[in-house]
């Protein structure tokens, strides 16, 4: 008896994680861009707070959120949402994973978690 309720236990710790903790793929991403542009806000790693508008032609544009506006390209890799702005970073590319917290897409900077317990695929 003691075991089934750990295991019950354990099973309702792990789904919440498991359901709040990956990242969207880079199918949905696409199919997103597909249908209309996409607002993603940055995370907080990013060094400045941008909400990102990712269109399907493969173009992102980006407003900082002192007013700075700049514009470049992004690319899925795997399920990784990769971006090179023309003058911000100054110019380094970027990839990041893309979850949705409260109706809203955000970028999230991929850890080594996310490769050994997620879905998470580069290729």
């Amino acid at each position: 008896m003691r075991i089934l309720t750990a295991v019950f236990v354990l099973l309702a710790l792990a789904l919440p994680a498991q359901a709040g903790g990956g990242f969207i793929s880079g199918k949905e991403i696409k199919s997103r861009a597909a249908a209309g542009p996409v607002k993603v806000k940055s995370s907080t790693d990013y060094e400045f707070p941008v909400e990102l508008t990712v269109l399907a032609n493969g173009k992102l544009e980006g407003i900082s959120g002192n007013g700075y506006y700049d514009i470049g390209r992004w690319w899925i890799k795997g399920d990784l949402l990769c971006h090179k702005w023309d003058s911000w970073f100054d110019g380094f590319r970027k990839c990041y994973g893309v979850t949705e917290k409260a109706g809203a897409l955000q970028l999230e900077k991929p850890t080594k978690v996310h490769f050994t317990k997620a879905k998470t695929r580069l290729k």
